[in-house]
């Protein structure tokens, strides 16, 4: 896989762009906080192209909190989704 990027946005969402294509993450605004989607909430939510990517997404949205120094939690409920 390549390099993924990514991006807040105004509406408390984090944009993650692959060449595969685009996720969109919950990010709460005010004191940023990433919730990421625990493994199984991942394969119920996301595209056929992104299933077997949760560790992939998962390490580098980690690297780009640990940058920003925003904090990132796995949770059960954690909204993901692709964007087209």
């Amino acid at each position: 896989m390549n390099k993924i990027t990514f991006s807040p946005r105004w509406r408390e969402e984090l944009v993650a762009v692959s060449e595969e294509g685009t996720l969109i993450f919950e990010l709460t605004m005010g004191t940023y906080h990433v919730y990421f989607p625990a493994e199984q909430r991942w394969q119920n939510a996301v595209p056929d192209w992104a299933k077997d990517k949760w560790k992939v997404f998962y390490d580098e949205c980690s690297k780009w909190c640990a940058i920003n120094k925003i904090p990132i939690s796995i949770v059960n409920d954690a909204i993901v989704y692709e964007e087209k």
